[in-house]
């Protein structure tokens, strides 16, 4: 068997005409990944079940719990966000954007949780400052002893 081998006349593609398919393609895999971003994750709303009781402690001592100790520091535990604001209060809210339930971060310096995602933005109590999201975090009361060296949230 003989293996036919045709001329090679105009394979080459201008160089133009390649990073112009290239950034394309490019386009079009990073808009595919930014639409499967946006799109539901399957857990439905983020928003928590108010029916939820939530109770529990967070030692001071305790290694994961360190940043409680400094004004503007927080910890996430049991999706809920647990901050000490500038000013010294403790508070809690639910840690997951009503938006598309991304983790929220706690900026000290705008006393505001934050959505490092779509750039929501929430008040101290959970109420929404910046779209995209249009529903509040969930707030949780919060119970300090400084003495005991602990904080309890609960609802």
């Amino acid at each position: 068997m003989e293996t036919t081998l045709y001329p090679m006349d105009n394979v080459l593609m201008p160089r133009h005409e390649f990073l112009r398919l290239v950034g394309t393609s490019i386009g079009a895999i990073l808009l595919t990944r930014c639409m499967a971003g946006c799109a539901g994750q399957g857990n439905g709303d983020p928003t928590p079940d108010p029916s939820q009781k939530i109770n529990f402690t967070l030692r001071l001592d305790d290694k994961v719990n360190e940043n409680l100790l400094t004004k503007g520091g927080y910890v996430i535990t049991n999706d809920i966000i647990v901050a000490q604001t500038k000013a010294g209060q403790f508070v809690a809210v639910s840690a997951n954007c009503t938006h598309q339930g991304t983790e929220l971060v706690y900026k000290s310096v705008e006393n505001q949780f934050y959505c490092p995602l779509h750039l929501s933005r929430f008040d101290t109590t959970g109420k929404v400052i910046i779209g995209p999201a249009t529903k509040p975090l969930t707030q949780y009361s919060v119970e300090v002893n400084l003495v005991a060296g602990t904080v309890r949230v609960y609802s």
